[in-house]
């Protein structure tokens, strides 16, 4: 009776935050769209549109909905190497958050249907990568971008779980796409850790998730390395990435078990 009174309290606050927060991403990208058109189409200069336009972008929302990132590095990363970062997913935050504090140039791998998007298509118009997931011949193709990318001196940023988890901080299991491409590439995987997004704003419950103002912390963990791994090593390259993230979110989540 309790919690389910709390609910309905909670429920027009959270309801008139998740709006707001909406309403500006929804107004930040239509006002920046022309300029992300002329510097992704026009002069096809990625790296100045993240460094300038995302990195923006992202802060602004941060500050007028009241999100503090914070990161922590258990060691720097080395600046010699690219790399294809994993993290665990449990919000839309988790796409906006790296842009504020991750340094590094990076492209995402999301889901085909935000190229589909209007406002979004033109982010993905060489600067990122989609994939449809029930779609293999798409899966193959979208692992050659990537690949493409790499070779290009981006780092990739994908959530190995696929979509958002629903039961976070609990993860889903992970899928072979980025450690199968980190082997092909012999480039070194990157867990980060998200340990407040799903707490900021929680994926996959539109009326009664949490959400709300407050601190959203991440955690680079040391480089997994690949060299000299090959497809027979996967299966045991996605269990220690797994249990490094896992490992982070019980240590730093009092309610984690």
């Amino acid at each position: 009776m309790y919690i389910c009174l709390m609910k309905w309290i909670l429920f027009f606050p959270r309801m008139i935050w998740k709006l707001w927060f909406l309403l500006y991403m929804l107004l930040s990208t239509v006002v920046l769209y022309p300029i992300v058109f002329f510097t992704i189409v026009v002069l096809k200069n990625y790296r100045l549109t993240f460094k300038t336009v995302y990195k923006f972008w992202a802060w602004s929302i941060c500050v007028v909905i009241g999100v503090i990132p914070k990161i922590k590095h258990k060691n720097r990363l080395p600046s010699d190497s690219n790399y294809v970062i994993i993290s665990n997913h449990s919000s839309q935050l988790d796409i906006v958050v790296p842009y504020t504090r991750l340094n590094r140039y990076f492209a995402f791998l999301a889901k085909e249907e935000l190229k589909k998007a209007p406002l979004f298509k033109t982010n993905f118009r060489g600067m990122n990568v989609t994939v449809n997931r029930s779609d293999m011949t798409s899966g193959v193709d979208a692992l050659k971008e990537c690949s493409d990318k790499l070779k290009e001196g981006a780092d990739l940023l994908i959530f190995p779980e696929g979509t958002r988890s629903k039961k976070a901080p609990k993860m889903k299991p992970f899928k072979a796409g980025p450690f199968k491409l980190a082997v092909e590439n012999q480039v070194p995987i990157v867990p980060i850790v998200f340990l407040d997004n799903y707490k900021r704003l929680e994926g996959g419950k539109l009326w009664f998730g949490k959400c709300g103002p407050g601190l959203s912390r991440m955690i680079v963990l040391d480089p997994i390395s690949t060299k000299g791994l090959d497809n027979r090593d996967i299966s045991e390259l996605m269990k220690k990435s797994f249990d490094e993230i896992n490992s982070c979110l019980e240590e730093n989540i009092p309610c984690f078990k």
